[in-house]
């Protein structure tokens, strides 16, 4: 009768993932040192302002969709 096709679908929660995961999906891009970094200065960098980190039971999460735009607009010189 009809193709049967399969739809993958993104829920917000696959837009959330830990240092771990992000520098073992992107290993030529970060370092695990370099990520947690990055999260330890937060507040400095803007990444906690723009909503790209969630705290939840003291651990920390990254909203990738955010963290990426915020990656692709660093320039160098900045800090």
């Amino acid at each position: 009768m009809g193709d049967i096709t399969t739809q993958t679908t993104q829920t917000p929660l696959d837009d959330v993932v830990t240092i771990d995961t992000l520098q073992a999906t992107h290993p030529d891009l970060f370092t695990k040192p370099q990520l947690s970094w990055l999260l330890k200065t937060r507040q400095k960098n803007g990444l906690e302002q723009l909503g790209a980190v969630l705290k939840i039971s003291r651990k920390l999460y990254l909203k990738k969709s955010i963290f990426v735009d915020w990656f692709l607009e660093q320039k160098a010189g900045d800090s």
